[in-house]
């Protein structure tokens, strides 16, 4: 499915902390002042700054992600060890072709893909725009047999001030998937979904806001200005929806008309933040349609 581009999200994000945060980082500064669990670090041109990387972001996304389906069925969400059965990289042979892939994979692997799947979720890394401020707490591990101090204390590094802006773009995708996605952006801003470490401290806690939501489709009789077409309904050969399992219907319909650019080709729609949260709304309630009809 990759061979074409029939549609593309891209959501602008503000992430602020509500609470402490920390992204721990993986390796031990050389600076001794910093504390022995610090913040993920890059170097710029600005010097080392703090960042959450992409791949924690997208981490958090697909958690929470397999967590709803598989509420709803055990099978739409493999288990994610590839020793595991139910992994979907073992159900493939070499011969297979992408659309059997693509159908036979479980709906999680369809956004953020598998050992034999592209993901249709992509995260950047997030970078502070202004500044940011951390400070230092201070712990220690208690034995639960002996009540005593097991090790420390130590102190941790969070951060409790500061906006970072990332982008989060899906291409490619089912009405469903668009749905998950603004699903797991609410949890994140209603504080039922945390990022980081210390999460059952208190740690983690995010407002994540969209400042700005960019839909690109490409032009096709009968989309009207107030809908987006998930891939099924944009493949015309019936055969091939056929053996990537995709719908016809795949369509959301009554939605705030966004600012248009022709791209030629494609057709560009700018969402503001109120437009956006009226469009995330109804993607999500879709999913009670599509949870209807499986």
């Amino acid at each position: 499915m990759h061979k074409w581009r029939w549609n593309a999200l891209k959501l602008d994000l503000v992430i602020e902390p509500r609470a402490p945060l920390l992204i721990k980082s993986g390796t031990v500064s050389p600076n001794p002042s910093l504390p022995d669990m610090q913040f993920v670090r890059t170097a710029t041109s600005q010097g080392e700054i703090v960042f959450i990387p992409g791949s924690s972001l997208k981490g958090v996304f697909r958690s929470f992600t397999e967590k709803v389906l598989r509420t709803v069925n055990r099978e739409w969400a493999c288990e994610p060890f590839p020793l595991s059965e139910n992994y979907c990289g073992r159900r493939f042979k070499d011969e297979d072709g992408s659309a059997s892939i693509y159908k036979r994979s479980c709906h999680a692997c369809k956004i953020f893909g598998n050992t034999r799947l592209r993901g249709r979720l992509s995260l950047i890394d997030a970078f502070p725009t202004g500044e940011v401020k951390t400070e230092t707490r201070y712990g220690v591990a208690i034995s639960r047999l002996s009540n005593a101090v097991a090790q420390g204390p130590f102190d941790i590094e969070v951060l409790v001030q500061g906006a970072f802006r990332t982008s989060v773009v899906l291409e490619n995708f089912e009405v469903l998937q668009l749905g998950l996605t603004a699903l797991t952006l609410r949890a994140l801003n209603d504080g039922l979904v945390k990022l980081g470490f210390g999460k059952n401290r208190g740690f983690g806690e995010v407002e994540v806001r969209v400042a700005q939501a960019v839909v690109e489709v490409v032009k096709r009789e009968g989309l009207s200005r107030d809908a987006l077409w998930g891939t099924g309904a944009f493949v015309a050969d019936e055969d091939e929806r056929l053996a990537y399992g995709l719908s016809p219907e795949d369509k959301l319909e009554g939605l705030p008309e966004g600012k248009e650019i022709d791209l030629g080709i494609f057709v560009r729609r700018v969402y503001t933040p109120e437009a956006w949260q009226k469009v995330a709304e109804t993607a999500i309630k879709s999913i009670e349609g599509f949870l209807k009809t499986s």
